[in-house]
């Protein structure tokens, strides 16, 4: 099975990145991470003062990140790829569904109240009614 993980650099993202390494390992098949940089946190890192080549400096960051990430995982060798795009979050992920054949999509996802799911929406309710391929939706455990 070609899992897609869909992660963020928070502190959830690690338990997701997990479970799609373990979907993938007792399926026998690949396990590809992607991180999207949305618009709204490159045009928010715009407005530094001083800062050039900004995208650049984002996607190193998560780079290091990532690298860090997975090192303290331990799984590097279920990993086939590990990729980090800019833009809209959404439509990011699905490009990537659709570049490279998966066969099922996980995400995290966050508990929120009733007026934290109102104000905020929820990019995991998005992405479970407009992808192609069955989601696995993995709580990460903050409430917010």
């Amino acid at each position: 099975m070609r899992v897609l993980v869909a992660a963020n650099r928070g502190a959830g993202s690690g338990k997701v990145i997990e479970f799609g390494a373990q979907l993938a390992a007792t399926t026998g098949g690949s396990l590809h991470v992607l991180h999207v940089i949305s618009n709204e946190e490159r045009e928010a890192r715009e407005q530094v003062p001083g800062q050039s080549r900004y995208v650049d400096v984002m996607m190193e960051e998560a780079k290091r990140d990532f690298a860090a990430k997975l090192q303290t995982l331990n799984i590097p060798d279920a990993i086939d790829a590990v990729s980090i795009r800019v833009g809209d979050t959404i439509a990011e992920i699905e490009k990537a569904v659709g570049e490279i054949d998966h066969d099922i999509l996980v995400v995290g996802m966050r508990r929120r109240s009733r007026v934290g799911k109102f104000l905020l929406g929820s990019k995991v309710q998005e992405l479970l009614l407009a992808s192609e391929l069955p989601v696995v939706a993995v709580p990460t455990d903050a409430l917010v």
